[in-house]
């Protein structure tokens, strides 16, 4: 069965970066509410949180990152409870270096992955892998219109620069489109982000929560005039869209919103 706003897999990020979006140090409406039905189960679960270095899940209990145990941004937790992760229950591996994960089929009950499979060489093998290893799952990578945004990181490049793939889901389906050069080069492909605004939280991040299985897909094109006419008509469907918000604060320090 798909859930189009559940979560059971966790993966954070596989290849190291000190630049990792803020934003995962914020759970979801989505996923706070699935880790809350596994705090207040009276039966152990077994979480893993694939590539969660950065912002570890509290309540899982296995942990793939390939950055060592002992660095672990504590900080940057979220869930309920008490860190649970053990340094005998943490996996220092290269995501893009393994044939498979060392776990057995459906270990886990569930299992996150957020703000990784978007860095990764081959996002499907591991989703493949979530699948075998898992018997749910959420996934969370920043949208494509944020990936399209310049000024989320730096003012002359979108999105964020390591980042390898463009991911949409669409119902039970996740699909990768390679992250193009020449994305920066044309303002009909971009949205500019400037210092004084905010992308809307709707439209940061792409999110699939999955029980049992869902579907993968790479996006392949080829042909030059294809792409452009791919990124041009991404961004002329969204023309009506408010995709960004100023921000300020009144006299009192509290925060007021325009969204233009």
């Amino acid at each position: 069965m798909f859930y189009s706003h559940v979560r059971c897999f966790i993966c954070m990020c596989g290849v190291a970066s000190f630049d990792r979006n803020l934003e995962e140090k914020f759970m979801s409406a989505t996923l706070d509410s699935k880790l809350r039905e596994f705090s207040n189960s009276k039966n152990a679960s077994a979480i893993l949180d694939i590539g969660g270095w950065f912002a570890p899940c509290r309540q899982a209990t296995h942990m793939v990152d390939i950055m060592p145990f002992k660095t672990l941004n504590v900080a940057g937790a979220y869930g309920n409870g008490d860190l649970l992760i053990q340094p005998e229950n943490y996996f220092q591996l290269d995501l893009g270096a393994i044939d498979q994960l060392p776990f057995s089929d459906k270990q886990f009950d569930f299992v996150v992955c957020r703000h990784t499979l978007e860095d990764i060489k081959d996002p499907i093998h591991i989703a493949k892998e979530m699948m075998r290893v898992a018997k749910a799952g959420y996934i969370e990578t920043p949208s494509r219109i944020y990936e399209s945004t310049k000024g989320v990181e730096r003012n002359w490049w979108c999105g964020h620069y390591h980042h390898r793939w463009f991911v949409e889901v669409e119902g039970d389906k996740i699909i990768f489109q390679f992250k193009p050069h020449n994305l920066h080069s044309n303002p009909s492909f971009y949205w500019r982000r400037y210092p004084w605004q905010k992308v809307k939280e709707e439209h940061k991040n792409t999110s699939l929560l999955w029980e049992g299985s869902f579907k993968t897909e790479e996006r392949i094109i080829i042909d030059y005039r294809d792409l452009k006419n791919n990124l041009t008509e991404f961004k002329k469907a969204r023309a009506n869209q408010q995709i960004m918000r100023l921000k300020w604060a009144n006299s009192d320090g509290v925060e007021n919103e325009s969204f233009i």
